[in-house]
């Protein structure tokens, strides 16, 4: 008989030491997704970046200028489209996005390392 009590106040400790680690668990969880919604988000920003450095490169007189919001109409960021210095044969794409936030007071700022963006340089056509 007390050999039976002993076993059944480890299934009591056992379970209050797995209700103890299930916020520990739930907060390695949503870090985890946290990153691979960045993830996500900077493949996105190239994908956006690569196609408007592409309809920019194109003969301006073919359509207007693209905006990030003809590209990809869920992005929320910016674009920036310039000709380089000197080369106005060559444009260069620049795409910031605002940071998903899934992770519980987590604060990124859009020009953080961790926010996604991404730059693009690319040849102009002749027209």
């Amino acid at each position: 008989m007390t050999r039976r009590r002993g076993r059944d106040g480890q299934a009591g400790a056992e379970t209050l030491e797995l209700v103890a680690i299930l916020p520990l668990l739930s907060l390695v969880f949503l870090a985890i997704w946290q990153g691979i919604v960045l993830v996500r988000q900077q493949i996105e920003a190239q994908s956006d970046a690569r196609e408007l450095a592409r309809r920019a490169a194109l003969c301006a007189r073919a359509a207007p200028v693209a905006q990030l919001g003809d590209v990809d109409p869920d992005a929320h960021g910016t674009a920036v489209s310039t000709g380089l210095a000197g080369r106005s044969a060559v444009v260069r794409v620049e795409v910031h996005l605002a940071p998903a936030i899934v992770l519980p007071g987590l604060v990124l700022d859009p020009r953080s390392s961790l926010a996604p963006r991404a730059v693009v340089t690319m040849r102009r056509e002749p027209c």
